[in-house]
């Protein structure tokens, strides 16, 4: 929570059941009754095509509530906009690092 932004951070979101997508329905239905505003942040898509479709749904019902859905490159200029630091030259930096460490 940030003010009225209720954030969800996720790395990937890999949608594994078919209750998934009633069970966010319930969630971000509760989140903007209360009078929140549902911001949904993934860094990556899931890879299966069941799952990509429910990620489209999701973003659907976060637009139609009022909320924000960014995934894959938005996430990451969403976080630098909000935030002034950018994450992903961060970690793929600490991953080049590493790399050379191998």
């Amino acid at each position: 929570m940030v003010e009225n932004d209720a954030l969800e951070i996720k790395w990937r979101d890999a949608t594994t059941d078919g209750d998934h997508i009633k069970k966010e329905e319930t969630r971000l239905r509760v989140i903007a009754e209360a009078g929140y505003k549902p911001i949904r942040i993934m860094f990556f898509a899931p890879n299966r095509e069941q799952a990509k479709g429910i990620q489209r749904k999701l973003a659907n019902l976060y637009r139609e509530l009022g909320g924000e859905f960014y995934a894959e490159e938005s996430a990451w200029k969403y976080v630098v906009e909000r935030t002034q630091v950018d994450l992903k030259r961060i970690l793929t930096d600490i991953a080049n690092k590493a790399k050379r460490y191998e």
